[in-house]
């Protein structure tokens, strides 16, 4: 009888004590990359598809899969889930998934051209920067890696979009003695937690060089 009278009570303590044997689990950053390709889809892809989730994903869907299904899943993740990208990247977004995931493997075609203002959003807004004040910027080289990896459809020179501007990161840093590797290397590894919740997806096919051009701008504004 002793032992049946205890059973509420060990139970009791155990439900009490449960919330103290949660455990905080904290998931390894992202290292993976979508394959590399010459194709303008490969950068708007790596740039727009990681924020909300991994390479597994396209890498687990049908390699048969056609055109037509690759063009409703892009759709499918700017409506109804929200993902913020503009609808004029969705062609080349399609065509890279098709030829590098797809039944089109192997069909890649020539090296990437970065669309005409006239036709891209992104380069019309490349045209209207001014030119930095301070020298030594590689202005030419820093505006062609900012097209060709789709940085401005997550940042602007002087406001937030959906990453910070440009001109607060280059305050952040303004007395930092190693600025330009910092920020080189947040471009290359990408992360998240630094300025908000939104990850910003890494850029390792950048080389170190390549990203500290694009540093070495971004902290000249």
């Amino acid at each position: 009888m002793r032992n049946q009278s205890m059973k509420p009570f060990l139970l009791s303590l155990l439900v009490a004590a449960a919330p103290a044997l949660a455990t905080e689990i904290q998931l390894p950053p992202e290292t993976a990359q979508f394959k590399p390709s010459s194709q303008p889809g490969y950068a708007l892809v790596q740039r727009n598809c990681m924020t909300c989730h991994s390479v597994d994903y396209p890498q687990t869907q049908p390699p048969t899969s056609p055109r037509s299904y690759w063009e409703a899943t892009v759709k499918k993740m700017k409506h109804p889930y929200g993902a913020q990208f503009d609808d004029a990247d969705i062609p080349a977004m399609v065509d890279y998934l098709t030829k590098t995931y797809g039944a089109e493997q192997g069909s890649a075609g020539a090296p990437a051209i970065v669309p005409a203002a006239a036709n891209n959003p992104a380069a019309a807004r490349l045209a209207s920067i001014p030119v930095p004040a301070r020298t030594g910027v590689a202005l030419a080289d820093a505006k062609a890696l900012l097209a060709a990896n789709n940085c401005l459809s997550c940042h602007a020179v002087d406001k937030t979009v959906v990453g910070p501007a440009y001109k607060a990161v280059a305050a952040k840093y303004a007395h930092a003695t190693d600025a330009e590797a910092t920020v080189a290397k947040n471009i290359r590894a990408g992360g998240a937690g630094k300025w908000g919740p939104v990850p910003m997806p890494p850029y390792g096919q950048l080389s170190e060089e390549q990203a500290r051009s694009l540093a070495r701008y971004v902290l000249s504004q």
